[in-house]
């Protein structure tokens, strides 16, 4: 009975020491290709991988930025019009500018891809 008792003792010190596993999302959403529109208020198109659904594009923090320099500052951020985990469109708004376009999905943003607006 002491070995069983002995035993169990060090089993949950043991479990106890263990390290604790947490699971991080790394993987960052990545834009294939934008689509610029053919007139001042279009639509733009915007293909990639791994932008979830963002809660189909109303999410707080998921988001397209339209017009940033290279490292992702400045711009205008945008709301999708349409939002799946492989697609996005935006209505482009007069303001926009060229330059580059990022989408963020729960905070993480993607690789930027240079795009020029009419």
């Amino acid at each position: 009975m002491k070995r069983l008792a002995l035993f169990l003792a060090a089993t949950f010190l043991l479990a106890a020491c263990a390290p604790k596993l947490q699971v991080q999302n790394n993987v960052l959403p990545t834009l294939i290709s934008v689509t610029s529109p053919q007139t001042q208020e279009g639509t733009m198109l915007i293909q990639g991988r791994y932008f979830g659904d963002g809660l189909a594009g109303q999410a707080e923090d998921s988001y397209v930025l339209l017009g940033a320099d290279v490292y992702g500052n400045g711009g205008i951020a945008v709301r999708a019009s349409s939002w799946t985990s492989n697609r996005i469109e935006v209505a482009v708004p007069q303001n926009a500018g060229s330059g580059f376009v990022f989408v963020y999905v729960r905070g993480n943003r993607s690789n930027g891809l240079p795009t020029t607006l009419p």
